[in-house]
């Protein structure tokens, strides 16, 4: 029978329960706004639901507690509708997506009165969740080691590469476009680490619960675990069917790899401006204005905001919907299709920053022309005048302060500063001038110099960005080697479900 013919009135009313507790069908307009996106909501959870039951009623039939027979048959059709999860079609007048599995199985066999034993609905999607939400981590794991590789990549491209860097938007001190990069990419491997220990947290089956307190013919969650690709159940029955951290924290790491992301975008936005033009995005991430024909707008990091602003919104929504008396089962309506959303956006979030980076070109000498005022040089020669003429920094600094201002009052900058000028200030602020030499001062304003000494850990020198690039790599390959362990586990323990299913069901179906 094709599973989009539409079911019959009785199976609807069998699965809703009207005539038992129920005396009459739900109204049409409780069916078309409440049903209709609490299935909506829900239909992330198609195929692995499937997993569920299947786990559920293979569990409960190698315990004798469904006759032989009943549960082949059950199986066989769990199989069934395994087979045409994309042509299923749930139906809000069937209820949610449990009990439009139910429906769909009561047309094809009696046996689906076996489905429900000992466990509510709720069990059900909740495992569900819990299972879709590890596979959207993996995929936000996969795709957080790729940006962090491609900054990596680029950081070692882009070692030598002068600029300015900046602090409230004005520049700062001497820098490289390779250092800048790859301070990106060191907050991508602490998310992916928050990815991992999530992951962890969600890997543990809240199967076999019961409604929240265990059951009487229940009695081996860890096979059911087990059967699922778990690596545990949940050790607290009660907690497992309501954890509402779970979503919060799901929301958060989305939140927080987003959030990096987009502070990169936004700088590179910047960057490729025609004010800066440090940076060109590749036409393929761009845009084409549709009234003004010189625009190539960045529309590829323009979206990485969006994408973070909506974040933000949601991680709140998750912690407005969490935050009432325990066992309220509006906790989860949204957060079924929310949580693993958030975190397959953060996902593809990254896909688009990598892909971005890789495509990015620069214009060193644009960026290097930022530097030709020297004034991001200010703070190397305060540095190096406390330590040639036996100063403190304070005075060191106010006298390099005072000598900017004179040089702008003369419209003269610092790269025009000489030995004298750096001397007279001394002088006129009662300090020893002695030692202040034209190499000093020549050391001090020359940016390849100002980088290259810094060469302590995690400095901007060019070796050090190389020694971070290789520390950076072998730490984004173990979590990446971790995640397709885990992966492969998973899918594994599915693919062995299957098999063992379509033994036990035989030539019934």
């Amino acid at each position: 029978m094709s599973p989009t013919i539409p079911l019959g009135d009785i199976a609807r009313a069998a699965v809703l329960e009207v005539g038992e507790r129920l005396t009459e069908a739900p109204s049409k307009r409780l069916t078309d706004i409440a049903f209709s996106r609490e299935l909506q909501a829900q239909k992330g959870l198609v195929t692995t639901i499937g997993w569920v039951d299947l786990a559920h009623t293979m569990t409960l039939a190698e315990r004798g507690v469904i006759p032989r027979d009943s549960a082949r048959a059950l199986v066989a059709a769990l199989l069934a509708l395994h087979e045409a999860r994309a042509s299923f079609a749930p139906a809000a007048e069937y209820g949610d997506l449990y009990t439009n599995r139910e429906a769909w199985l009561a047309e094809r066999t009696e046996a689906v009165g076996w489905l429900g034993v000992a466990r509510a609905r709720r069990e059900a999607l909740t495992t569900a969740y819990h299972l879709t939400l590890c596979d959207e981590l993996l995929d936000l794991g996969e795709a957080l080691a790729k940006a962090a590789e491609a900054l990596n990549s680029a950081s070692l491209r882009r070692r030598d590469a002068l600029m300015p860097d900046y602090t409230y938007l004005q520049a700062a001190q001497p820098t490289t476009f390779g250092h800048y990069l790859q301070s990106f990419a060191w907050p991508i491997l602490r998310d992916l680490d928050r990815v991992q220990a999530l992951y962890d947290r969600v890997d543990q089956s809240p199967a076999g619960i019961g409604s929240s307190n265990g059951s009487v013919t229940m009695q081996d969650r860890p096979k059911l675990a087990d059967r699922l690709g778990f690596r545990q159940p949940v050790r607290h029955a009660r907690d497992a069917m309501w954890q509402a951290d779970i979503a919060l924290e799901a929301a958060a790491v989305a939140v927080t790899a987003a959030v990096n992301l987009d502070r990169l975008a936004e700088d590179l936005m910047i960057f490729a401006s025609a004010e800066f033009g440090f940076v060109r995005l590749a036409d393929r991430h761009a845009r084409a204005s549709k009234i003004m024909p010189h625009k190539r707008n960045p529309y590829a990091l323009a979206f990485v905001r969006a994408v973070a602003n909506r974040l933000i919104g949601v991680q709140a929504g998750m912690a407005a919907a969490a935050r009432t008396p325990s066992g309220q089962m509006d906790n989860r309506f949204f957060a079924y299709e929310a949580a693993p959303d958030a975190v397959r956006s953060a996902g593809e979030a990254a896909s688009l920053v990598a892909e971005c980076v890789d495509g990015l070109s620069m214009d060193e000498a644009r960026a290097f022309a930022a530097l030709d005022d020297r004034s991001a040089c200010a703070s190397d020669l305060a540095e190096r005048l406390m330590a040639a003429v036996g100063i403190d920094y304070r005075c060191a600094h106010g006298v390099v302060g005072r000598l900017v201002g004179a040089l702008e009052e003369n419209k003269r900058t610092l790269a025009a500063a000489t030995a004298s000028d750096v001397a007279n200030a001394l002088r006129a602020a009662g300090l020893p001038f002695n030692g202040v030499t034209d190499q000093l001062v020549a050391a001090a304003l020359n940016p390849t110099t100002c980088v290259a000494s810094r060469r302590d850990v995690g400095g901007a020198s060019p070796e050090e960005v190389t020694a971070m690039a290789a520390a950076l790599f072998e730490a984004v390959g173990q979590r990446r080697r971790a995640i397709e362990v885990a992966r492969a586990h998973r899918e594994a323990a599915l693919r062995r479900l299957h098999a063992e299913a379509e033994a036990f069901a035989g030539d019934a179906s």
